[in-house]
C-alpha cells in the first residue's frame, strides 16, 4: 500500500521554542519528527511515500532520502491555503495509480503495530474510508468521534454525542472517496471535510489505537520523547 505525510503546515505553536526550525525536522529521541512518521509507514510496508511540505521545507527530502534508501519518496512542495487542500493534494495524486491508500499527518506519533493493525483492518473493512481513533485524549481541539457497534463513525466534531474516541491523525482512503473529494475553497479544514463526509452517510469505518499522540505544542515534546524511546521501544 502507498502512503502520504502531510508536513506542510507552519507549526506556529511551536516556532517560539525552535526558532528558525520547520516542524517535520524538530528532532525528538535524536531523530527528526518525520524520521518517526516513516519508520511507522515502512514497517507497515508502505514503501512508496508521497511527503508534502511547503516551501520552507527544503531540508526534509535530502535527510529522509539519505536516512530511508529502501523507500520510494515523491516529494511535493506547495504552499497551501488548509489542512483539507494538503489533504485532497496528496489524496487525488495517490488516486490516480491507486485503489486504495494511507495519508498521515507529520505529527501523529503511532506505534508501528498499530500502523499495521490500522492498515489489516481497514483493507478488510469494505469502507470507502477509514480513521484513525484513541481514548488518549490530550488535544487542545479533539475532534470527536462517535462509532457504532460494527466500527463504523457514525458521527464526527459537533454531529457526535457519545463521544467515544477522538481522531488521531491516520487515514485510510479509497480511489472512490478521493475523486469524489470538493474542491479546495469547499472547506476551510480537513476536520471540515471529515465531518461531512461522514454526514453524507458515507461508510467510513473508526479504527481504535493502543495509543497515539499529538505532536503540536512545546509541552508535548517529552510524553513524545518517552513514547518513542520507551512505549514504542524505538
Amino acid at each position: 500500500m502507498k502512503a502520504a505525510i502531510i508536513a506542510a503546515g507552519e507549526g506556529s505553536r511551536l516556532s517560539a521554542s525552535h526558532p528558525g526550525q520547520i516542524k517535520p525536522m524538530i528532532r525528538i529521541a535524536a531523530k527528526p519528527l518525520i524520521h518517526w512518521v516513516v519508520v511507522g509507514l515502512r514497517s507497515a510496508g508502505c514503501k512508496d511515500i508521497v511527503v508534502l511540505t511547503n516551501s520552507r521545507g527544503g531540508k526534509v527530502a535530502p535527510y529522509l532520502a539519505a536516512a530511508f534508501p529502501d523507500v520510494n519518496f515523491d516529494f511535493v512542495t506547495a504552499d497551501t491555503a488548509s489542512s483539507f487542500e494538503s489533504f485532497r493534494l496528496v489524496s487525488l495524486r495517490l488516486a490516480e495509480t491507486e485503489e486504495e491508500f494511507v495519508v498521515s499527518t507529520v505529527d501523529a506519533l503511532i506505534s508501528p503495530e498499530d500502523v499495521a493493525r490500522f492498515i489489516t483492518e481497514c483493507r478488510t473493512a469494505n469502507a470507502a474510508a477509514g480513521l484513525a481513533l484513541t481514548l488518549h485524549v490530550d488535544d487542545e481541539k479533539p475532534l470527536w468521534a462517535d462509532t457504532d457497534a460494527k466500527g463504523r463513525v457514525t458521527a464526527l466534531g459537533a454531529d457526535a454525542k457519545d463521544k467515544n474516541a477522538v481522531t488521531c491523525g491516520l487515514y485510510y482512503m479509497t480511489r472512490s472517496a478521493a475523486t469524489a473529494i470538493p474542491n479546495a475553497e469547499r472547506h476551510s479544514r480537513l476536520r471540515d471535510y471529515l465531518q461531512q463526509l461522514v454526514a453524507s452517510g458515507a461508510a467510513v469505518v473508526g479504527i481504535t489505537l493502543s495509543k497515539s499522540l499529538d505532536v503540536d505544542r512545546p509541552e508535548d515534546l517529552e510524553a513524545a520523547e518517552s513514547f518513542l524511546t520507551t512505549e514504542t521501544k524505538r
